[in-house]
């Protein structure tokens, strides 16, 4: 049977995002690199080191059989990397403006929130795939799932990171959707964390302010938190067509975090609404890519991973844009490709070069959903010769 090779459209736009946005670190954090630094480039020459070696590991990964992932112990002992390295975060950790999220390893800043992030979606793939018949069963399906995520979950709340932790839920609470776990179960589930969720944001003066801060913005933008109010600012500048690359007024200090979390309104202020809809629409086509590369792929396992990494990509692109543009509360998450970090981009590649590497396996006429449908038809014509 001939199969397809690997998806070099999805390679090509995640490359185009990962060099947009290595020019976007330079534009948009030259200012305070300066300032801080004395030296224009100082992130630069960082992310750039980060993205060749992005670039790298998503060759790399997407050469190595997501099936290695698939055996009977691997997702777990990733997961209990991760908690391993979460765990440490309390006693090794560095502190950075009141959050323990990082490792200090000298030559650079581990974050193992986006390990454990990757871990959990392979994790979680791996044991729907193959204890689907114990999803109807509370203590065989669903407990251990809701225990392994659960406790994942809380230590990166406990760093604080509710962000983080809020994506996680959201991607596993995802997959558990595309499971035939019973609708009663997801609803058993959802019901309390949305209370506790409640709990935790009022609970915080700092996340409860943001949230406040956010309504205020939709009712009155002159009324918005500082760091909101010149993210409009910048966006409203861009205008249609933007003011030119390294044209933004808004790096000039006036935008806190605008080469991390807000470097999104800084692309938009240089490249305008026209730019800003070719991102977006980049992050669509990865969406379809995704989403066809599961449907065509060979079994549950890679079906279940390919859509884990691909809503953990585009949920975080379509996110932090409502964050920069005011449509949804301010959080600490990053523009995917974009953002400054180097964790967060190694990370995001991996999962790249796997979903490429599922894509070089899947083909039409392989593809588990199909086989499905298949017999579905084959019983319906067997039922009614009968």
């Amino acid at each position: 049977m001939k199969r397809p090779t690997v998806d070099y459209l999805l390679a090509i736009l995640v490359t185009i995002l990962l060099i947009s946005g290595m020019v976007m670190v330079f534009s948009a954090s030259s200012m305070f690199a300066q300032f801080r630094y004395d030296s224009i480039t100082y992130f630069f020459r960082k992310q750039v080191l980060w993205g060749f070696f992005s670039l790298f590991f998503m060759m790399v990964f997407s050469k190595i059989d997501y099936r290695w992932f698939n055996k009977n112990g691997r997702p777990l002992l990733l997961v209990g990397i991760s908690i391993l390295l979460l765990v440490g975060l309390f006693i090794f950790g560095r502190n950075v403006n009141g959050a323990t999220r990082w490792y200090n390893l000298k030559v650079m800043r581990f974050q193992p929130t986006e390990l454990a992030k990757l871990s959990l979606i392979i994790y979680v793939s791996y044991f729907l795939a193959h204890r689907e018949r114990y999803l109807h069963n509370v203590k065989k399906g669903l407990l251990p799932l809701a225990l392994v995520s659960g406790f994942t979950v809380l230590l990166i709340l406990a760093q604080p990171d509710l962000s983080s932790a809020v994506m996680i839920l959201l991607i596993v609470g995802a997959l558990l959707v595309l499971s035939p776990m019973p609708f009663k179960h997801l609803v058993s589930v959802a019901l309390p964390a949305i209370p506790l969720g409640v709990f935790v944001i009022t609970r915080n003066p700092y996340q409860w302010k943001r949230v406040v801060g956010w309504w205020q913005a939709l009712q009155d933008p002159a009324k918005a938190p500082y760091q909101l109010k010149q993210s409009l600012i910048g966006i409203g500048n861009g205008g249609l067509f933007g003011q030119g690359l390294g044209q933004s007024k808004q790096k000039f200090m006036f935008l806190p975090d605008s080469h991390t979390d807000f470097i999104f309104s800084i692309w938009g202020e240089e490249w305008g609404f026209i730019g800003v809809a070719v991102i977006l629409l980049i992050f669509l086509l990865i969406f379809y890519k995704g989403i066809t590369i599961a449907r065509r792929s060979p079994d549950k396992f890679s079906m279940y991973l390919a859509a884990g990494i691909t809503m953990n990509i585009t949920l975080y692109a379509f996110i932090n844009a409502g964050v920069v543009s005011a449509l949804l509360p301010t959080t600490g998450l990053p523009m995917p490709f974009f953002s400054y970090g180097g964790s967060n981009l190694l990370f995001l590649s991996v999962s790249v070069g796997i979903l490429l590497n599922i894509s070089r396996h899947a083909s039409q006429e392989s593809s588990w959903m199909n086989r499905v449908e298949k017999r579905t038809d084959l019983n319906h014509v067997i039922m009614t010769a009968d």
